[in-house]
């Protein structure tokens, strides 16, 4: 084996190396991002199920607001959450205000309220935003 081979060789062998050293560390990148992304979601569920136990009249309609949480990884997030009323069928009305709009379309409908929350890295909502979910809440189901 000449000097050259030798050379072309630890080349070859430096190049496969730096590839499985960019592969593991991209996916330790996608890990983190996973964990933060499910420790996200489970806050925005454990916020989701506290509006299903309570009354349809308790969640008043307003604009974002929330506040910091700790997640289960020691973590600080930002948990907000925004009510609206909007309309299921017919043209899309939706508003934050008391007052729930009239729906018109085919058929008829009632005004439901419409709840999202969000989670954002960090103790504002100025962080990324992790994970968001919404669900709508109807009257009759009260």
């Amino acid at each position: 084996m000449t000097l050259i081979e030798l050379l072309i060789a630890m080349v070859v062998m430096s190049i496969g190396i730096s590839a499985i050293v960019a592969g593991f560390s991209s996916g330790i990148l996608s890990i983190r991002r996973a964990h933060d992304a499910a420790t996200a979601g489970a806050l925005a569920d454990k916020q989701m199920e506290l509006y299903r136990q309570a009354a349809f009249t308790s969640l008043a309609p307003g604009t974002l607001s929330g506040g910091t949480q700790t997640g289960s990884d020691g973590r600080t997030y930002w948990v907000g959450k925004t009510i609206s009323w909007t309309c299921v069928v017919g043209p899309a009305n939706t508003t934050t205000s008391t007052t729930a709009p009239t729906c018109t379309g085919t058929p008829a409908s009632r005004p439901v309220k419409l709840v999202a929350v969000e989670v954002h890295q960090g103790s504002t909502s100025a962080g990324a935003l992790l994970f968001s979910e919404s669900a709508t809440f109807d009257s009759a189901t009260d």
